[in-house]
């Protein structure tokens, strides 16, 4: 009985698993222009769980590989000093939400980054800190393996890398 509602309680997580967040995404030519020009970006990793981190994969972690991935595709990453004096202060953004299973020992996690930068609609002359002008979707997964979910994330910051050679070959 314990392993049938299990797998009730499962089957919404599976079905977003095998369904990806692409309905909350928004990866399409207008927002793809939003990464033209850039000359840098910074990388901002959310919070990660204690649990988590205990278990290895911190947001320190990340972060570093994070930053490889980028610079190795050529793209500059910049520091945090440099990146406030960046025009629309541009930063892939990074949240792994992951929560362990206490009965399993299994992590349920959900991946989403996305570009934001400062932005100035047209018809106000404000400025809007920190907007999401490129968000792909999201990617959610059940497994024993943090060393998955690392490759999960890469997998996401690929897509920026590719994203943003087709639009600044």
């Amino acid at each position: 009985m314990k392993k049938w509602r299990r797998g009730i309680l499962m089957l919404p997580a599976l079905m977003l698993w095998i369904f990806p967040l692409t309905a909350l995404g928004a990866d399409d030519e207008i927002t793809r222009r939003s990464l033209k020009g850039l000359k840098g970006i910074f990388v901002s990793v959310e919070h990660i769980e204690p649990g988590v981190e205990k278990d290895g994969l911190t947001r320190k972690k990340i972060r570093a590989a994070v930053t490889k991935r980028l610079r190795e595709a050529g793209i500059n990453v910049l520091s945090k000093e440099k990146w406030f004096d960046e025009e629309g202060s541009p930063f892939l953004y990074v949240n792994a939400d992951i929560l362990k299973l206490k009965t399993t020992s299994e992590y349920v996690y959900c991946i989403q980054i996305a570009l934001k930068q400062d932005v100035y609609p047209v018809r106000l002359p404000v400025n809007i800190h920190g907007a999401a002008t490129w968000v792909p979707g999201g990617l959610l997964g059940i497994t024993f393996n943090l060393d998955k979910i690392q490759r999960s994330i890469l997998d996401q910051v690929d897509r920026f890398v590719n994203t943003y050679h087709a639009v600044n070959p």
